[in-house]
């Protein structure tokens, strides 16, 4: 699979770097420098979020008071919103 990510220039010069002396100077390297990355992180983050087994009930009446004053897409991104600054 392939995955696009945007990096500051910094960042991306010290990751190849990383990447490139750990798992040498040829094709590939990037990939399991960025996968190693990517697992560990991961592991990192999934040991912090708590299991979910209805995603709506958290949200269930966060919104009640905007009721008709929003489309369902406005609904939507109050909703992220209200989800990003929860956490």
């Amino acid at each position: 699979m392939t995955l696009k990510i945007e990096l500051e220039p910094e960042i991306e010069k010290k990751f190849r770097e990383t990447a490139m002396k750990k798992y040498g100077y040829a094709k590939g390297s990037l990939s399991k420098g960025g996968s190693a990355a990517l697992q560990k992180w991961v592991k990192e983050e999934d040991s912090t979020i708590p299991i979910v087994d209805d995603p709506l009930s958290l949200i269930e009446g966060m919104l009640k008071h905007l009721r008709g004053k929003y489309t369902s897409v406005e609904l939507q991104h109050e909703a992220v919103r209200l989800w990003a600054t929860k956490k």
